[in-house]
């Protein structure tokens, strides 16, 4: 068996470490293999910056930005609200192109195989969203594919043990703005959502809204651990 180069060790230490593709982990031990020459000069960036993407031109014109491409463009130390945040609303990919989620457990270009009577759908699962899939479980996050041909939606719930949605903090650290869930008035405990990120139990708090408005509709937030089905774009906007 050929021996490995010190950038494929390099890689195997990335992927078992972030739980990332080996792909995209073999390309992280080369841009660092890759760092000492582009250090030379005087103007050079912190190293965390090689990991630092930016849309290409084909997708700056389809209006995608920096924090639409995911988790893997962001910085290597970037803190657990970013890389939640970032893991919500990563722009889907085409079902041939690789998916902009963080990679784990997922099954972004896997064939459909639904059965009709003529046969096997040819088509290809396209990953379309993902966001926090419980109330309480902060590592436990919500899958949803659209088959790109027959459309046939495939929904499913995986644990991101190194992306959680949200934190446990004492009652007493809250600001009073942070969506968070308790389990009781005597708790001294909450649950927090980290800022920025899509959670379909907890919606963005309105600053500016009625502190009298009325108790939520559950139809219109439903818990990912219900019985969901439907999907449209403007899920996405939750």
């Amino acid at each position: 068996m050929p021996k490995r180069t010190a950038v494929q060790k390099r890689a195997r230490e990335i992927q078992h470490a972030e739980g990332i593709g080996y792909h995209d982990a073999l390309n992280r031990a080369r841009a660092e293999a890759a760092e000492p020459a582009a250090e030379e000069t005087p103007a050079s960036a912190p190293t965390a910056a090689a990991y630092v993407l930016e849309p290409t031109t084909a997708e700056a014109e389809l209006g995608i930005t920096a924090e639409e491409l995911g988790v893997r463009a962001l910085p290597a130390d970037a803190g657990p609200a970013r890389r939640a945040h970032a893991e919500a609303v990563w722009r889907p990919a085409e079902a041939e192109q690789p998916c902009r989620c963080s990679g784990v457990r997922c099954d972004h270009g896997a064939p459909c195989e639904t059965e009709y009577a003529d046969g096997t759908c040819p088509g290809r699962m396209q990953h379309v969203d993902r966001h926090p899939g419980s109330m309480f479980d902060l590592t436990a996050w919500y899958d949803v594919y659209l088959c790109t041909d027959c459309d046939e939606p495939y929904e499913t719930t995986v644990e991101l043990p190194g992306i959680p949605w949200g934190e446990v903090r004492s009652r007493d650290k809250l600001d009073g703005d942070e969506r968070h869930l308790s389990a009781g008035f005597d708790s001294p405990t909450v649950t927090v959502i980290y800022d920025g990120t899509r959670h379909p139990n907890f919606p963005d708090r309105n600053p500016d809204a009625d502190a009298d408005e009325e108790e939520l509709d559950p139809d219109t937030y439903p818990t990912p651990e219900d019985d969901y089905s439907g999907y449209d774009e403007e899920a996405r906007q939750w």
